[in-house]
């Protein structure tokens, strides 16, 4: 019992190897191809190396030997490093199936779902814009007479005003977030390195332009922008810092050097301030040396001739040492 056990779970285990074996000629074929296409097939690869392998692999079943497994390992690091940031699996994702027309539809890769999503939230969330602009406009006309003719109901009403107005600069901030989803995945499809690895990338990226579109109208308001005289609304900020959160990232750095460099200038007056006090004890222990060395002078003229006179000025801390002859 035990045996069949271990011969079945040693199966497994060939196959499993095989399969890896398997992808990674198939991954190594893709890329190599794609290489051929674009001119960038690295001169170490051997195209009728590859179909050898694949022949003996795919077509005849075949198990590799050490030294194949070694050379394909190889062809695909060499692949990998030559055609970077596309690989094999953004090869796949934006490999174009012909349709019933005979013409490659991009539309249907996992790049091209992808931009359809986003398509799909950049329009309702354009619609909820929309709408948010349009019952703001309502409001500012007839606010007056709905406040005469419905009291109570207007209470209601200009609380939702208000929570539109809140809501306005995130829904700017996801809708930049969206244009600039839409840019990255046109530009990675094109040159066909969008990897489906890198969505939850994107997702991340849509919750911090929500964010920061609505974060921004609170660290920043602005009667223009640097050395220029454009103005900008708080909808204008919300959608650029959901465009480039980069903009929000910079306001606060600006901030916390701001913050830190008065901190700097805080901490040399601490210390003067200090250094002054220790200044007002010093001079009182340079007044009482004075003194006493004033008293030693006359108890020693008297037997002994002087050598040298200590004069003490208005200034305690001021003394001249002046030469007797």
């Amino acid at each position: 019992m035990d045996e069949s056990i271990d011969l079945s779970s040693k199966k497994t285990m060939i196959d499993a190897e095989e399969g890896v074996l398997s992808a990674l000629l198939k991954d190594s074929m893709r890329m190599a191809s794609y290489a051929v296409e674009v001119g960038r097939l690295p001169e170490q690869v051997k195209f009728a190396e590859l179909y050898r392998l694949w022949d003996l692999k795919i077509e005849q079943s075949k198990s590799l030997t050490a030294d194949d497994i070694n050379k394909l390992e190889s062809y695909y690091r060499l692949l990998e490093e030559e055609l970077e940031p596309v690989n094999a699996v953004s090869l796949y994702a934006t490999d174009a199936r012909r349709d019933s027309s005979n013409s490659k539809n991009y539309m249907n890769t996992e790049a091209g779902k992808h931009a359809r999503r986003v398509w799909r939230m950049a329009f309702s969330i354009l619609a909820l814009i929309m709408g948010i602009n349009l019952f703001q406009y309502v409001f500012d006309m007839l606010s007056s007479d709905w406040a005469v003719k419905m009291p109570e109901g207007f209470v209601y009403i200009t609380i939702l005003y208000w929570l539109s107005a809140g809501i306005t600069p995130f829904a700017y901030g996801a809708f930049g977030a969206c244009v600039r989803l839409l840019r990255v995945t046109e530009r990675r499809l094109r040159d066909r390195s969008f990897d489906p690895r890198r969505i939850p990338e994107h997702n991340n990226r849509l919750v911090l332009g929500t964010l920061s579109g609505g974060v921004i109208v609170l660290l920043y308001s602005s009667g223009g922008v640097g050395e220029t005289d454009v103005m900008l609304t708080e909808a204008a900020l919300g959608f650029l810092a959901g465009y480039s959160i980069d903009l929000l990232f910079s306001i606060i750095d600006r901030m916390v050097n701001a913050l830190s460099l008065e901190k700097t200038n805080t901490a040399p007056i601490k210390k003067k301030s200090s250094a002054r006090s220790f200044g007002l004890v010093q001079q009182t222990d340079v007044a009482t040396k004075n003194r006493e060395s004033k008293e030693e002078l006359k108890k020693s003229q008297s037997d002994v001739a002087p050598i040298a006179s200590v004069q003490a000025d208005d200034n305690p801390q001021k003394t001249t040492i002046t030469k007797v002859n």
